[in-house]
Order: structure tokens, then sequence, then C-alpha cells
């Protein structure tokens, strides 16, 4: 995923990093890992890992746990924090757009924030092929987005239809809830928990939020 120099600017800043830093694991995810029973061995994927909260949480949890950043400081912070916990996890610098992991590698794959930043939604579906190509058969994604519900008037509209760039110059994909799960759907990932879609107060303004459950059928 190509990245403007401001987008990468914004997602290097040390403020940023050490706000995503002190963020802790989603309580959904908590709820849902959970349910799944021993989890000891089994393999999961944080996707844009940001602060490392997930990472984190999946290392704790007996994951085999794996984490990719588009973001240098971001990879950095993870590393930092799951340093803490002295448990072994492999960090790997790499875009949705191409993930350094094998087909069918994981079990659970957890990308938050990540797949609206898309330029388009034609590299919106590059990255759900790819988030598909990497989870095992009857393997989890669980996932958050932001979507159209909400409309910014700072938002600068770009040349595809879902595509705006932020005040910050950040560019983001924010498709409509229905389009996205059908997308989902065409690349074999099948809705399984619907957490619903809400208006999230974000450090970068209002956003509305999308959290769900997927499964690879």
């Amino acid at each position: 995923m190509k990245q403007s120099k401001e987008t990468i600017q914004f997602w290097n800043d040390t403020e940023i990093a050490e706000y995503f830093k002190s963020k802790q694991a989603d309580p959904r995810l908590v709820d849902f890992v959970s349910g799944l029973g021993d989890t000891t061995g089994l393999r999961a994927l944080d996707l844009g890992c940001g602060g490392g909260r997930h990472s984190e949480f999946f290392a704790q949890n007996n994951f085999v746990t794996s984490a990719v950043d588009i973001n240098s400081r971001m990879l950095k912070t993870t590393r930092e924090r799951v340093a803490l916990i002295g448990k072994p996890i492999d960090i790997q610098l790499g875009s949705i757009l191409d993930i350094p992991h094998n087909d069918h590698e994981f079990d659970i794959v957890l990308t938050t924030g990540v797949l609206h930043q898309a330029q388009n939604v034609d590299q919106y579906k590059i990255a759900i092929q790819e988030l598909s190509r990497v989870l095992k058969p009857e393997a989890f994604t669980f996932l958050n987005i932001f979507t159209n519900g909400i409309w910014d008037d700072t938002y600068t509209q770009l040349e595809d239809e879902y595509a705006v760039m932020t005040q910050e110059g950040l560019t983001m994909t924010l498709l409509p809830k229905e389009l996205f799960i059908e997308m989902m759907a065409d690349e074999g990932l099948k809705l399984f928990i619907d957490y619903g879609e809400d208006i999230k107060q974000e450090n970068t303004g209002p956003r509305a939020v999308y959290r769900a459950v997927f499964t690879k059928v």
C-alpha cells in the first residue's frame, strides 16, 4: 500500500505511536478468544499491529504470534511492548496488499483500523484477497473498519466514489457496511459475528466504526 508523505509522517509520529501503545486489547476480542478454548499453538496474525496491544494479547494467550505493519515506528512500538512480557513473536515490515506470510497460515487474523486505509476500492479488494489468502479454512478474522456512516465536513472527496482525504492528509476508502460484507463474501469470508456499527470519537475526529468477525468458508 503506497503511502503519501503525510501518511508516513502521521503513522510514524512519536505521539501517535504512544497513543496507540497506551491502548488495551479490544474487550470483544478478549471475549471471542475466551470462547475458543485452549489456544496453545494456534497461529495468530496482528495485521497492522500499531502499538502492539493485540500482539501482546495473542502472545499472552499462547498463540504463535506474528505481527505486520507498514510503518517502522509502529513496529518499534510493538517490539517495546511485547518485550515486557518475555514472549517471542515474529514482527515484520509489510503491507496488507502483499502480506509477507504463506497461504493458509493462520487460525485467526486481527486487523483493526487498517482495511479502510486503502487508496480506492480496487486496493480494498486486493487487501481482502490477501486477508483471505493467509487464513486457514474455517479460520477467523476479527476486524474493524471505518465506514461511510459518517461523512466528516473536513473530508476532501477524491476521484473514487468512496475515497476521501482527511485534514491530516490521510487517504481512506469508506465503504457502506453492506458493500463491505458483500466484498468479503466474494473472497470466501462469511460474516460470523456482527458487533454493529457505531460512532466513535477517534484521535482524528468522529468516525463510523463497524466491528465484526468473519470466518473463511
